[in-house]
């Protein structure tokens, strides 16, 4: 040194002290900046212990430059303040270490719960030193006294003298430096030999080597690799640790990328394989006659095609109704029909199949009744999720029915609401080629509420209180049940004689009952429902009103009814 200014006349050794730490810098510097990018980008655990490792890492070994310059430029007082500095951020690593070691392993077992018990525990002990080196740093690292250890570079002159705290920390290095070595070597037999958890392995004995020899210079003024050569053998471990774990970082990642575009461009082919059938989908959907939709797991429409979107009107007050209660709105469906609707959706939820059944609406452009055949299928997505896939048609005559002159019937039917649509639809189909649509209408609706009190009232022998109590306590479908499968009504059956000629059709509908005086009933029938404005009771007076005859036998448990053309 003359003047203040460096003397160059150093000899290759020295030069290699200190371009080995700025080296090492400038590398570490680079993963850390990687590092910071990957954790922004990912939030993933191993990028977060990777980048306070390699910051760690940068910090030790730029201080490590720092002192050795200052050595070389004659300040050893402030290269004693960079020594302190240097290894003061090397405490960190009993924390940084653990938490990579946690993410070596599955972080759900027992030696990821270790680490991370370890890590914590070294964040503490190094908060500890740090404040009370702060305090008392003679205790640490002296500021003021010289490194007692003999000089082999005038680089070293700026590094002070260690304190007991010093070997406590390089003593708690030794333990945490053991461990992460026996955790890296487990966790590449519990990865079953991976490349990358090989090279992290590699990485780690190197720098947990160097730190050795580094420790075994400060203690015992002798390096076992290189001894005539002074340089920071931690640096080039960490900075070699830091190359080896960003390469498979760099790896994982490449690998990553390649596996989402490979499989950006799988999805980008079902998409357009998607998009075509979706557009298949769409152009059968919208040429097709029938109304289609889909209905979630409440019946309230989510999609449909052009025909649903007339037949029902939807529009945005009807698309947040249920089916139910807009197939309710229509003034041609009596409490026949919306018990029947509501009883096979209910067997339609139960079975998890489909239901075929009948009703009526008013046509939205003409507001003329027109009947709809709906059939309903249930489908349950792999993720739990319930969807109804429907489709309605109007019905239509069929070219036989047209044929038809004269026929007769005889039908036996159970106790069982949900058979009454399936029973009516058959029964007035020919009437179509008589009546208009609408009168065929009222027929069946005639005929229903015929059939459900030969079903109710005679063979299951419900009273028309129990029936009135039942529907305001809205449990009337499961007292229904409960009369069905009693013994003493169960075997019960509704008898009904169709005849049709081309002046006239006839139905007789008998039941199992006992019977009831009609007149007598029907007065007061009459009375409470106009009292207590009940929904039920007017069945017969309407099916009067549709028929042009109507008689019961003298018992009340038969009656025929006559239509005429």
């Amino acid at each position: 040194m003359e003047d203040g200014m460096i003397n160059w006349d150093y000899s290759l050794a020295d030069a290699i002290q200190l371009m080995i730490p700025i080296l090492c810098a400038f590398l570490s510097a680079a993963t850390v900046i990687v590092y910071l990018f990957l954790y922004r980008s990912f939030k993933y655990k191993n990028y977060y212990a990777g980048f306070l490792i390699s910051l760690g890492a940068f910090t030790y070994v730029f201080f490590e430059a720092l002192v050795i310059t200052s050595g070389w430029v004659a300040m050893p007082r402030l290269g004693r303040i960079f020594h302190f500095l240097g290894q003061l951020s090397a405490v960190y690593f009993l924390y940084s270490m653990m938490l990579f070691a946690s993410t070596l392993t599955h972080e759900e077992g027992r030696i990821s719960r270790v680490s991370v018990i370890m890590g914590k525990l070294g964040l503490g002990m190094a908060l500890l030193i740090t404040f009370i080196s702060i305090l008392f740093p003679d205790l640490f690292l002296s500021l003021k006294v010289s490194a007692e250890y003999g000089y082999q570079s005038l680089g070293d002159i700026g590094r002070g003298k260690e304190g007991p705290l010093y070997s406590l920390r390089d003593f708690m290095l030794g333990i945490y430096i053991s461990t992460l070595i026996i955790i890296s070597i487990t966790s590449l037999f519990i990865r079953k030999g991976d490349k990358n958890t090989l090279l992290v392995v590699i990485g780690t004995l190197f720098a947990a080597i160097s730190a050795i020899d580094d420790i075994s210079f400060f203690h015992f003024n002798h390096n076992f690799i290189l001894n005539s050569y002074r340089f920071s053998r931690l640096s080039v471990g960490l900075a070699v640790m830091n190359f080896l774990i960003m390469t498979t970082v760099l790896r994982g990642y490449i690998q990553t990328q390649d596996s989402l575009n490979s499989t950006h461009l799988k999805l980008q082919a079902a998409h357009n394989k998607l998009s075509s059938s979706e557009m298949k989908y769409r152009k059968l959907a919208e040429g097709t006659e029938y109304a289609v939709f889909s209905l979630s797991r409440d019946f309230k429409f989510q999609s449909f095609n052009r025909k649903a979107r007339i037949y029902f009107n939807l529009n945005s007050h009807n698309l947040v109704l249920p089916l139910p209660v807009i197939l309710g709105q229509s003034a041609d469906n009596n409490e026949i029909s919306r018990q029947i609707v509501e009883e096979n959706l209910r067997q339609l939820c139960r079975d998890k199949e489909s239901v075929t059944f009948h009703s009526t609406l008013q046509d939205s452009r003409t507001g003329e009744p027109e009947e709809l055949e709906f059939h309903i299928e249930y489908y349950e997505s792999e993720d739990g999720d319930v969807e109804y896939i429907c489709r309605a048609e109007k019905m239509k005559a069929q070219r036989l029915i047209k044929s038809i002159e004269q026929e007769s019937l005889q039908l036996n039917i159970k106790n069982y609401i949900i058979a009454i649509d399936e029973v009516t639809t058959r029964l007035t189909a020919v009437l179509r080629k008589h009546l208009d649509e609408g009168t065929v209408l009222m027929v069946k609706m005639g005929l229903q509420e015929l059939i459900i009190n030969a079903i109710e009232h005679g063979n299951l022998n419900i009273s028309f209180d129990e029936k009135s109590r039942a529907m305001k306590e809205k449990r009337y479908l499961d007292f229904l049940r409960e009369r069905q499968s009693d013994p003493s009504y169960r075997d019960r059956t509704v008898r009904i004689d169709y005849v049709l000629d081309p002046e006239k059709v006839s139905y007789t509908i008998r039941d199992d009952g006992e019977g009831f005086n009609y007149r007598d009933t029907m007065t007061k029938v009459e009375e409470r429902v106009e009292q207590d404005f009940l929904p039920h009771g007017r069945g017969i007076r309407m099916a009067e009103t549709v028929f042009d005859s109507t008689e019961y036998n003298e018992k009340g448990n038969q009656v025929r009814v006559i239509k005429e053309f």
